[in-house]
């Protein structure tokens, strides 16, 4: 009886000393789980976008091991490619994609990742955002918004990488604009060349029925006028009624 105790007391010490030398198993999801929260580390989305934003991709991929879902946001309605897309980290993205995160996803002020590195200037993070969307099949129809932003702000690298990827540039906007409307409105030549150059209409009317040579001649643009009427471009009837030539 007594030779039976010491086996079960030897048997309690060996199993106590195993789980608590237990190492951890990063094809487990469980034990990686189990060794996040022994060292402390709230395993939640404001970390895990912490993470990105520093670069952690050793953090990041513990986390991803635990099952962690990679595309869900922060308490500001951030997630991970949200915040590198804004802060221009194109390694942390590219480690991300490789992970399964998705481009097509919008940051906090519900403003699409893709418009956010067009406002940013980040070109090459926007390259990289294009060929993702194709890999995921979104119609590009749908990212025409950040053309409306290009052509608005000058971007016309933007422009050219949004534009030669296919992304529609003859598309209205919510303000009733077209895209050369807003290049030519915003006194933005080379924007507007480059609109040009791929064959938009410059006869197209705004929500005011105004063309886009009307508002050049409003707006006293003489280096763009002469470009656009070199095109081909030409004032409403209404315009010329009003204000003659």
């Amino acid at each position: 009886m007594k030779k039976l105790s010491l086996f079960l007391l030897v048997g309690i010490f060996v199993l106590f000393f195993t789980a608590c030398d237990e190492k951890m198993d990063p094809n487990n999801p469980q034990s990686v789980r189990r060794a996040i929260t022994k060292q402390q580390i709230a395993f939640t989305p404001n970390q895990f976008v912490s993470y990105a934003v520093a670069g952690d991709t050793a953090k990041m991929t513990l986390f991803l091991q635990a099952a962690f879902e990679i595309d869900r946001p922060d308490d500001n309605g951030n997630n991970a490619v949200a915040m590198v897309v804004n802060q221009g980290k194109l390694d942390v993205l590219t480690y991300l994609f490789s992970k399964g995160a998705k481009a097509n996803v919008f940051n906090s002020k519900n403003e699409h990742v893709v418009d956010n590195a067009v406002v940013m200037g980040h070109h090459e993070i926007l390259k990289l955002l294009i060929s993702q969307l194709k890999k995921e099949d979104v119609e590009l129809a749908n990212i025409t918004s950040a053309v409306v932003y290009a052509s608005k702000i000058g971007a016309t690298e933007s422009l050219k990488i949004l534009g030669d990827a296919g992304v529609p540039l003859e598309t209205r906007g919510a303000d009733g604009y077209f895209p050369i409307h807003l290049a030519v409105k915003g006194g933005h030549y080379d924007a507007m060349m480059y609109l040009i150059s791929k064959g938009v209409d410059l006869n197209v009317t705004c929500n005011q029925k105004y063309s886009v040579l009307d508002w050049a001649k409003n707006e006293g643009y003489t280096r763009l006028i002469s470009a656009l009427r070199k095109a081909g471009a030409k004032h409403t009837p209404a315009y010329l009624k009003e204000f003659g030539r």
